[in-house]
């Protein structure tokens, strides 16, 4: 049996390798960022052997970490052994690896973000000269690369029956997004439950709001909510698309590296979610005007099933 080696990249890249991960028919190895423990823990059960390669830089990192980080990950990724196939699931931290891979003769697959609509992700637009192909989730992504293969949302298996507990669940991925944290937690609402990532949830806390910094059945929450307050991130998708539920994109523009503000707005077009700027730029009325619409989200078919396909055919 040929192997295959999964580079997943930390946040909502690893999920993406996870969500691949579940369709397989067998265990694959796995890359890592260096000491991310959350992500060790989502592919564990689905993996043989996990290496962590070094981060270049961090979403909101400086760009000297390019260099001292670098030639960390240089260093591991050439101790690699080979793999037959590679998916790269994005971020910085996925090209030093699938580069070496592909230098000891690898087949070479990238996956390019939900967001990115009308301009591609810096990594991914690197891999893409060197990969066989670049995974895409939508139809509206085609014209970004030529060797891109359109195979649907690359999403988990659901893990659970949606139902509506009451309660709103404000989430914004592993950096946080203390802009609508704030907003939100002044709202007075009593059903908010907010996952803060690397944002201190203390101060919500103190406010009687259930607040927490992580949970890794983060699902179960998106299962249970009536309305999800969410980035241009992954929840977005899992949340509208595999949950069906009312969905509020808000844009974060504080992740200058990220999907530009067309990319963000058309994201939320596609899978139907009711679009917000910026907290800066609205006032209360407008979010509570949001959540009381209750917006019904598009009806988008998974393509993880399709990526594994492509991926078996160069296995076997």
């Amino acid at each position: 049996m040929k192997r295959l080696l999964i580079i997943a990249s930390g946040g909502g890249h690893t999920g993406f390798a996870k969500a691949i991960a579940e369709y397989l028919p067998f265990k694959a190895d796995f890359v890592i960022p260096e000491g991310d423990e959350n992500s060790r823990k989502l592919v564990s059960p689905y993996a043989g052997k996990i290496y962590e390669v070094s981060k270049p830089r961090d979403p909101k990192g400086s760009n000297y970490s390019l260099v001292t980080k670098g030639f960390r990950a240089l260093h591991q990724s050439i101790l690699l052994p080979r793999y037959d196939v590679v998916v790269a699931t994005g971020s910085n931290h996925s090209v030093i690896p699938s580069l070496f891979q592909r230098v000891k003769g690898s087949t070479l697959f990238a996956l390019e973000s939900q967001d990115r609509i009308v301009t591609r992700g810096k990594a991914v637009s690197i891999l893409s000269h060197f990969s066989k192909g670049v995974f895409l989730h939508w139809k509206e992504q085609s014209s970004l690369y030529k060797n891109g293969i359109v195979v649907g949302p690359i999403l988990q298996r659901r893990k659970y029956d949606p139902v509506d507990e009451g309660y709103i669940l404000v989430t914004a991925g592993t950096e946080g997004f203390k802009a609508l944290f704030d907003k939100v937690s002044n709202l007075g609402l009593t059903n908010l439950i907010i996952q803060t990532g690397k944002v201190s949830p203390e101060p919500y806390a103190k406010k009687g709001i259930k607040a927490f910094s992580f949970d890794p059945d983060i699902e179960r929450l998106i299962a249970g909510a009536s309305v999800i307050i969410t980035h241009q991130g992954k929840t977005a998708m899992e949340s509208a698309v595999l949950y069906g539920k009312p969905t509020i994109l808000v844009f974060n523009r504080s992740l200058t590296r990220a999907a530009t503000f067309e990319d963000v707005k058309l994201y939320s077009e596609i899978i139907g979610a009711r679009f917000l700027e910026d907290p800066s730029t609205w006032d209360d009325e407008k979010l509570m005007e949001a959540i009381n619409e209750r917006k019904k989200p598009n009806s988008h078919q998974p393509g993880t099933e399709k990526l594994v396909k492509v991926i078996m055919d160069y296995l076997e």
